[in-house]
C-alpha cells in the first residue's frame, strides 16, 4: 500500500513536471509573437525607386540595424501615386513615411509632413545636397524630407538600332536638325525614333527640362519657382513649341498620347523597337535596367540634342536630388519614422543603391569605385559634371498636369499652342505654392 502510494506520488509529480514543462513551452511559443508585437511597425508609401531587389535589401538592412522597428511597404506605380497619396493627405491618416519628388511636388504637400528635427538633418551633412527637400530649395528654411540619390535626365540610345538604320552609333545626334535626319532613317526601317508616353507626370519631369534649357537661364528658372515667369513670355512659348515639335514631326510612337512613359514608353525602347528614349539616370528606368535587357554593349547615353546650340544652358545637365522621404504629420510613430528617413540618407543605404540598383548616390562617403562598369554609366558620369537647375521640379502640380494634358491634345491635333499657353498660364495663376 505504501509502495504503491509512493509510486503513485512519483507518477503524479512526474505528470505535474511534464505539464509544467508543456505550459512553459507553450508560454515561450506565445512569447515570440508577443515580443514581435512589441516592435513598432511603420508604413512607408513609395513607388519603389531602384526596383524590388533594392527595396528588399533596404528594408532588411534597416530592420537589422533597428530590430525594434518593422517596415511595412505600400508600393504603388509612379503614375498612380498622386491618386493613392491624395486621400491619405485629405483624411490625415495612413502611412508614417511618404515619398515625393524633390521641389514643388513636395512643397505643395508640405502640410502633410512633419518638419525634420536637427538630429535627422544631421544625415544631410553627408549628402552632396539635400535642398530639394527644403522650402524654396533653401537648407536654412524648413526641411520636410531627405533624399538618397542623384537624379536627372539623359537620352538613351540603342546602338544596334542606329547601326541598322545606317547611322553612326558612335556619334549620335547632337542637334535638333541631326535628330530629324536620324529619325527619318530610323522610321525607314520600321522602328520608332523616340519612345515616349505623354500620360501622367512624366512629360513635366523628363521632357520639359530638356527643351527648357534651350530657352531659359537659371535666373528664368528661379523666376519660375517664384511664380514670376509667365507662360505668355516668348521664352516659355518657345519651350511649348519645342515640346510640340517632337510629336508633330512624327518622331514618336503613334500611341504616345494614350500611354505613360513608365512602363509603356520604356518598354518600347527596351524591346528594341525604338532608337531613343528620354528618361533618368537613376531608379528603375536607368542605364542598369536598359543595359540588362538590351545588352550593355548596345546602350549609350547622351544629352538631349540642342535646339539652340549657343544657349547658355543647352549643353548642361538637368540635375536634382532623387525623391525624398519625409514623416507624415499625423503619424503617431514619429521617432521610428524619423529613424527610417535618416537611414535613407545614410551610407549603408547609399551603398545598397549603388551596388544593387545602379543608382548614383548623393552620400559623400560612398567610394565611387564601387559603381558597376558600364559604358552608358561612364557617359552619364561625364554628363553630370556640368549641372544646372532641373526645371521640371519647379513646376507646381497644376502646371505639371496642364503640361501633360495639353501636350496630349496638341499631339492629337485638338489644341493649338496658343490655347495650350493660356491653359499653362491659368494653371500658374491657380497654383497655391506660387501665390505665397
Amino acid at each position: 500500500m505504501h509502495s504503491t502510494s509512493l509510486a503513485a506520488g512519483k507518477k503524479s509529480r512526474s505528470v505535474r513536471t511534464m505539464l509544467a514543462g508543456l505550459a512553459f513551452a507553450s508560454m515561450t511559443a506565445l512569447a515570440g509573437p508577443a515580443f514581435a508585437a512589441d516592435a513598432t511597425t511603420i508604413r512607408v508609401l513609395n513607388w519603389e525607386p531602384g526596383g524590388a531587389d533594392y527595396w528588399k535589401a533596404l528594408v532588411a538592412e534597416f530592420e537589422k540595424q533597428n530590430p525594434d522597428i518593422k517596415v511595412e511597404l505600400e508600393t504603388v506605380p509612379f503614375d498612380r501615386y498622386p491618386e493613392v497619396q491624395g486621400p491619405y493627405i485629405t483624411t490625415k491618416s495612413g502611412p508614417d513615411v511618404m515619398e515625393n519628388n524633390a521641389g514643388l511636388e513636395l512643397f505643395d504637400r508640405r502640410r502633410a509632413y512633419a518638419e525634420l528635427p536637427p538630429e535627422v538633418l544631421e544625415a544631410g551633412k553627408d549628402l552632396i545636397t539635400y535642398s530639394g527637400g527644403c522650402l524654396n530649395f533653401d537648407t536654412s528654411k524648413s526641411c520636410y524630407g531627405l533624399p538618397f540619390g542623384y537624379q536627372g535626365n539623359v537620352m538613351y540610345y540603342n546602338k544596334k538600332v542606329l547601326t541598322e538604320a545606317g547611322l553612326d552609333a558612335a556619334n549620335p545626334p547632337r542637334t535638333w536638325d541631326e535628330m530629324g535626319a536620324a529619325c527619318e532613317k530610323v522610321k525607314a526601317i520600321g522602328k520608332t525614333c523616340i519612345a515616349i508616353g505623354l500620360s501622367g507626370i512624366f512629360p513635366a519631369y523628363w521632357n520639359f527640362p530638356e527643351i527648357a534649357r534651350n530657352y531659359l537661364t537659371e535666373d528664368d528658372m528661379r523666376a519660375m519657382l517664384a511664380g514670376k515667369m509667365p507662360w505668355t513670355d516668348p521664352k516659355m512659348v518657345n519651350v511649348l513649341k519645342g515640346l510640340a515639335s517632337i510629336t508633330e514631326k512624327g518622331w514618336t510612337n503613334s500611341s504616345a498620347p494614350s500611354i505613360t512613359m513608365l512602363p509603356d514608353g520604356a518598354d518600347i525602347f527596351q524591346s528594341g523597337n525604338a532608337a531613343f528614349a528620354g528618361t533618368i539616370i537613376s531608379d528603375a528606368v536607368n542605364w542598369a535596367a536598359f543595359g540588362k535587357v538590351l545588352g550593355d554593349e548596345n546602350l549609350g547615353a547622351m544629352r538631349w540634342p540642342t535646339i539652340v546650340a549657343d544657349a547658355p544652358l543647352a549643353n548642361s545637365f538637368s540635375g536634382i536630388e532623387s525623391s525624398v522621404f519625409g514623416v507624415t504629420d499625423w503619424s503617431d510613430k514619429k521617432d521610428a519614422a524619423f529613424k527610417f528617413v535618416k537611414f535613407i540618407a545614410g551610407k549603408e543605404n547609399a551603398e545598397l543603391l549603388t551596388k544593387i540598383a545602379g543608382g548614383i548616390s548623393l552620400n559623400k562617403n560612398v567610394d565611387p569605385s564601387v559603381l558597376p562598369k558600364s559604358q552608358a554609366l561612364s557617359q552619364i558620369l561625364e554628363i553630370i559634371k556640368t549641372p544646372t537647375l532641373h526645371a521640371g521640379v519647379l513646376l507646381s502640380g497644376q502646371e505639371a498636369d496642364a503640361l501633360a494634358r495639353g501636350w496630349q491634345e496638341v499631339a492629337l491635333g485638338r489644341l493649338s499652342i496658343e490655347d495650350w499657353t493660356a491653359r499653362m498660364q491659368k494653371a500658374l495663376e491657380q497654383s497655391p505654392s506660387k501665390r505665397q
